[in-house]
């Protein structure tokens, strides 16, 4: 159609063309007297143009209801429905480009909403599997458009909260509203929000405003994310972190925390303390520069132990006590520093890498002073501060092991003071202790400085002369014995002179052992003393020894024939309660073995049960000792009521021997004796030498109610631990330590920390050799529960203290 009206536009106008092409020909060419043929040719062309008008009028009217109708289907196109609406066919033949062009523009649109459809689906799927809550509000703060993930946060539905006031919610409105609905920039603040049920729910909100093209606020838009248990857990670290603070604070220990460079990054309060600095000045800087760490075994300082750890990420506890020195240059001796044991452990994040270190440092200064003085104590003798007999044969041994490796040959000394027994006789144990600390204090002097001099007990000393051969030790030895006779102590007006055995034997490779060494050197002291006191003898194997021999073998003699022929005898010593400090009130009794003489003389049963033990018979003199005790307590106990218990003593060989608990039961059966009457005393010494077997021989005696005390106690190395180990009901003090506990502060503390610890764990103490009021008075202040000693009453025999304690009637 519209291809036709082209042609019929384009002939119309060839026919104008012509017909006005013929006017002017005609006009120029023709006389003016042919006029006609003009005006035939003029209305030819009038006539081309009046048709050319009709046409295009014609044309211009289909145009437009084409135009028309093309804009009635258009309006009909509905977008949402899936199919269009049929072309009027006059239509589509009048203009079938424009049909075909607006059909295919309405086909894109169709296509577009399709799209748009599937995208928003999407959109609304992400949204609805968002927990986070999207929300619009209007420039009045009024919430437009909420998603409905907010039910399940809040409880509200997104319908209820269409309209609804933003500050209804917020639980600080006053501080909140503005910050969320205010802000040009997007906002991260943690807001409390009202939930449905009126609880509380802290929410994480990222909000900003809304503003048109000129500026102007229009509303608010944000992102909601329930923070409720992320705000709660963080509280709870704050205040786990604050409840470590403060642990931190007050625990005795410095901690010290490092990054991955060992750089300091945080020291507790303690750990301040104990390097004298602040934060500011050991923040940031490197723990070996603050912490400076001397080990006090090795002699050296110690580096790298936070490097250590990290490179390896080994934890690792110094064993050996370090000095603190700090980060100042040391002026003074490490001992002098604050001690420390230090344990170094890395940090891991949850990767398992390692971010730092923390380090703790233990305060032991005090535990490590009363060690030292432990120590010292259990090394040294109380009384003259020279080493005691446990050291001196360690110091023996040691000796003896590098003679063997570098063949050198030192010399052992046995020294016992003679007349000592008369100072305390005519002048009482105190005399003889202030005659011992000036004697030892003086005695040091005479020896070389490489010398080892110690106190053995009573009035012995052991000395070795290092690295002396025999002939230049026997000189030593004799000029000592010279000074020694020298010598004068005063008491009260009086003056004593003294003397001295002395007896050496060679330190070789050829010696068995430090046992053996003192055997020969005691054995060489005694024929000095034999021979006549106060001189020096040594030990030759092939005269002394025999003689020694036998000398203890004479002796052996006379204890069997005493064994045999009743040459022993029982005395007993009265043990006296203290008042107010015992439920039971009566007193105890310790039988004590006395050996027969010279007719009316007694032998002390010192030298007795030292030769007993040397040949092992100490266990036989058990025996009897027990067997004669419960026949005299079986005799005479129902006449004894204020006697509440009888101690008997117990040797050390005794506890090894299987069958003494045997005997000891079948003597309880045979006289009838109550065995809870019985208290049978174990030295210290012989407990802790054999502790497993004295524990077991407790417990079984024990379990047929026997009790048993640990005599002589204080006087041993670690006397405290063994409460604990061995079943025990009475703890018998020291003598040693009870003579001066009214002069010496330090015994005084040893004796109240033995009662405190004894009482502590269930046990009753008594206290032994007490021989004035004084220390009687000290020791009730004290808190002992009995005392024992010749100011109560002196040994006598059973017999005669068994008349002095019957009722009187």
């Amino acid at each position: 159609m519209a291809a036709a009206r082209s042609v019929l536009y384009g002939c119309l106008g060839l026919l104008l063309l012509s017909q006005f092409a013929a006017l002017v020909v005609a006009y120029v060419s023709t006389p003016p007297r042919d006029m006609l043929a003009v005006l035939v040719t003029a209305v030819g062309c009038g006539l081309a143009i009046v048709l050319l008008g009709i046409i295009w009028r014609v044309d211009r009217h289909i145009r437009q209801a084409s135009s028309s109708a093309l804009a009635d289907w258009i309006e009909q196109v509905d977008i949402t429905a899936d199919e269009l609406p049929q072309f009027n066919d006059t239509v589509a033949n009048r203009a079938p480009r424009l049909a075909a062009a607006t059909e295919t523009l309405v086909a894109r649109v169709h296509d577009y909403r399709d799209k748009l459809l599937v995208r928003h689906q999407r959109v609304q799927r992400l949204l609805r599997n968002v927990t986070d809550v999207l929300y619009h509000a209007d420039r009045d703060g009024r919430l437009t458009w909420v998603t409905d993930s907010v039910s399940d946060m809040l409880g509200y539905t997104s319908h209820e909260l269409r309209g609804y006031p933003l500050s209804g919610l917020l639980a600080d409105p006053d501080t909140d509203l503005a910050i969320l609905t205010q802000s040009a920039n997007i906002v991260r603040y943690p807001t409390r929000v009202f939930r449905r049920d009126g609880s509380i729910a802290w929410l994480l909100i990222s909000a900003r405003r809304i503003d048109d093209a000129d500026g102007q606020i229009t509303g608010s838009e944000g992102i909601c994310r329930d923070g409720t248990r992320l705000i709660e857990t963080q509280r709870q670290l704050n205040q786990e972190k604050e409840r470590a603070q403060v642990t931190l604070a007050a625990i005795g220990d410095g901690v010290v925390t490092t990054d991955a460079d060992g750089t300091i990054d945080y020291i507790n309060p303690r750990g301040l303390h104990m390097l004298s600095r602040s934060m500011k000045q050991v923040q940031g800087r490197a723990f070996e520069d603050v912490c400076q760490l001397f080990d006090l075994d090795k002699k050296e300082f110690v580096d790298g132990l936070v490097t250590e750890c990290l490179t390896t990420g080994m934890s690792r506890e110094w064993a050996n006590t370090l000095a603190l020195i700090g980060d100042q240059t040391p002026t003074r001796e490490p001992d002098d520093y604050r001690s420390v044991t230090v344990t170094v452990s890395a940090i891991r994040d949850e990767k398992s890498q390692i971010i730092g270190a923390v380090v703790v440092l233990h305060d032991v200064t005090r535990l490590e002073r009363v060690s030292r003085e432990l120590t010292y104590q259990a090394n040294h003798d109380s009384l003259t501060g020279l080493l005691n007999r446990r050291a001196f044969e360690r110091r023996l041994k040691h000796v003896l092991e590098t003679t063997r490796l570098d063949k050198v040959h030192h010399t052992l000394c046995y020294l016992d003071l003679d007349q000592f027994k008369l100072i305390n006789d005519s002048c009482g144990h105190h005399a003889g202790d202030a005659m011992l600390r000036q004697l030892s204090s003086q005695m040091v002097t005479q020896l070389r400085p490489n010398d080892t001099l110690a106190r053995l007990g009573g009035d012995e000393f052991g000395i070795i002369f290092e690295e002396t051969d025999l002939e230049t030790a026997q000189a030593a030895a004799e000029r000592l014995r010279q000074w020694l006779e020298s010598f004068r102590f005063e008491w009260e007006g009086k003056a004593f002179r003294l003397g001295a055995s002395l007896g050496l034997s060679v330190i070789d490779e050829g010696s068995a052992s430090a046992a053996e060494l003192l055997r020969r050197a005691d054995t060489a002291c005694y024929l000095a003393k034999e021979q006549g006191r106060n001189q020096v003898r040594v030990y030759h194997r092939d005269s002394d020894e025999a003689r020694m021999r036998d000398y203890e073998i004479e002796r052996m003699q006379k204890i069997n024939e005493a064994l045999d022929d009743h040459g022993f005898v029982l005395h007993a010593q009265p043990i006296a309660p203290l008042t107010g400090r015992n439920a039971d009130s009566r007193m105890g009794s310790e039988l004590l073995l006395r050996m027969k003489g010279e007719p009316g003389a007694m032998i002390s049963p010192q030298d007795v049960l030292l030769t007993a033990e040397r040949y092992s018979m100490a266990s036989r003199i058990d025996r009897w000792v027990i067997d004669q005790a419960l026949r005299l307590i079986g005799r005479h106990d129902a006449d004894c009521p204020r006697i509440g218990y009888y101690s008997i003593n117990i040797s050390g060989q005794s506890i090894t021997d299987e069958q003494f608990v045997g005997f000891v039961r079948e003597c309880i059966e045979q006289s009838g004796v109550n065995p809870k009457r019985l208290v049978f005393e174990i030295t210290e010494t012989a407990a802790v030498t054999n502790l497993q077997r004295a524990a077991d021989l407790m417990r079984s005696l024990r379990a047929i109610g026997c009790r048993f005390a640990l005599d002589d106690f204080g006087s041993g190395v670690s006397s405290f631990s063994y409460l604990k180990h061995l079943p025990s009901d009475f703890v018998k003090i020291d003598g040693k330590l009870v003579r001066h506990v009214t002069e010496d502060p330090v015994e005084h503390a040893i004796v109240e920390a033995l009662s405190k610890v004894s009482r502590a764990v269930g046990l009753r103490t008594v206290a032994e050799q007490v021989e004035t009021k004084e220390q009687l008075d000290a020791l009730e202040r004290i808190g002992i529960n009995y005392v024992q000693g010749y100011y109560i009453a002196r040994p006598m025999p059973f017999e005669q203290f068994i008349e002095s304690m019957k009722t009187d009637v």
